[in-house]
């Protein structure tokens, strides 16, 4: 679920349109509120009970902008099937933007439908013969079909025990003994009542499961301590000797943008402390999210839409051991205009990574960066089964090529669910005839 601490609410994907002069009065001036506070799932239902009242035949231009708005409610809380549909009626009601189409063909791709999503990525190309995304779309679906037919070695199941049925997400292990996995989830059983304007579900909470005495995972539980509170909590990373969290924490003011900040939590007596807030910059109007420790614990990676970026968000990092003047954009091997998020910082020179800006099957896909002698990057589609045209994100390796990572593939409803994945071990077959040759 692209939730307020999965997805900080940065910026609306399209320009909005204006305001309806007639038909829905408060309750539409209400959805477009709560849309540019980022409370998409509130503002979805809000627009749908509008769209309802209108009529058919005499309403269409502004049943054709409701739906406008509510398809991109839904593309921001990863409804593909639902958004599609969406801007289908938009465009169906006459609603003169070609942009539609290029949000059309990323909710089809988004929803598997490759074939659908590269016609609508080619007539958005007849509009704007220039845009690179609608060409990164296309290059995407004919990458994602392919693949089908050559898939990657790594085996995919989803772990039954980790996810309750809301969204669980963004695993990450503890340590090197890989007997202790965190991630977020938000469970019924989170601390607080109240529900994410932006998901519908309740907020975020850092949840943990061990391996008991006989290497089995164990049901997790809520991590104990003072880490969880009523804000959105998740996405943490650890210092290499485990005293340290790093986390992502949201937080909500009814009359203002969601913000989105890295906190950090120190472990004392078996319990995590309140966290607090951990400074990289003086601006105080961007975001800051997703962050990740290096195994040597010198470098913070994280995910940004500071200013200086390449569009979207960003991948920084900046020095534990001496901030300022560290702090450094990873550049465009790794980023552009799109969004990549949750970097996953394995060795000194290999980085793992979620974008939608890098040709992919739709969605998120995971990507491999590995630092060339050169000092960029080779990026690498992690491929089938690990990548799908859903969301794909939030990875963390064992002790060898396995572990696990986060999708929210074959989920209608958008949320978020926790998979292992492992590359088994390669083994040859040699078949022959074997003679005995003697001598007489």
């Amino acid at each position: 679920m692209k939730g307020m601490v999965r997805y900080s609410a940065i910026s609306i994907l399209a320009v909005l349109l204006g305001l309806l002069s007639s038909c829905g009065g408060a309750k539409l001036s209400l959805a477009d509120e709560q849309m540019e506070r980022g409370e998409y799932f509130a503002a979805a239902a809000t627009y749908r009970k509008v769209y309802n009242k209108l009529k058919r035949k005499e309403d269409r231009p502004q049943r054709g902008e409701i739906a406008y708005k509510m398809g991109l409610c839904y593309d921001k809380l990863s409804m593909s099937s639902r958004a599609a549909v969406a801007f289908n009626n938009a465009i169906r009601f006459g609603v003169a933007d070609s942009s539609l189409y290029l949000l059309l063909g990323r909710s089809l791709q988004s929803d598997g439908k490759y074939r659908q999503a590269m016609d609508a990525y080619t007539i958005y190309l007849q509009h704007s013969p220039e845009s690179k995304e609608a060409e990164i779309g296309i290059s995407g679906c004919r990458i994602a079909m392919d693949a089908k037919e050559n898939p990657t070695r790594y085996k995919v199941a989803r772990s039954r025990i980790f996810n309750t049925g809301r969204s669980d997400f963004a695993p990450m292990y503890y340590d090197r003994s890989y007997d202790r996995l965190y991630f977020t989830s938000s469970s019924a059983k989170n601390k607080g009542e109240s529900k994410s304007e932006i998901t519908g579900l309740k907020r975020g909470d850092i949840w943990m499961a061990r391996k008991n005495e006989f290497g089995q995972w164990m049901r997790p539980e809520a991590v104990e301590g003072e880490l969880n509170s009523e804000a959105d909590e998740g996405i943490v990373s650890f210092s290499p000797d485990g005293t340290t969290m790093y986390l992502t924490r949201a937080w909500r003011d009814p009359h203002a943008d969601t913000g989105v900040e890295i906190y950090v939590s120190r472990r004392t007596d078996a319990q995590w402390s309140a966290p607090v807030r951990y400074d990289i910059t003086a601006d105080t109007i961007s975001n800051y999210g997703h962050p990740s420790v290096t195994a040597d614990g010198s470098w913070l990676y994280f995910t940004s839409d500071m200013p200086g970026g390449y569009g979207g968000k960003d991948i920084w990092r900046v020095s534990l051991l001496e901030a300022q003047g560290s702090l450094e954009n990873l550049g465009p091997f790794i980023n552009t205009p799109g969004d990549e998020m949750f970097p996953y910082s394995r060795t000194d020179s290999v980085l793992y990574f979620a974008s939608d800006g890098h040709p992919g099957f739709g969605g998120l896909d995971l990507f491999k960066a590995t630092l060339t002698p050169s000092g960029g990057w080779n990026v690498e589609n992690m491929g089938l089964p690990v990548n799908s045209s859903a969301d794909d994100f939030g990875i963390t390796f064992g002790a060898g090529e396995n572990g696990f990572f986060s999708s929210n593939r074959a989920d209608g409803a958008g949320r978020d669910h926790i998979y292992s994945f492992e590359l088994p071990d390669l083994k040859i077959i040699i078949t022959g005839t074997v003679t005995d040759m003697e001598e007489d």
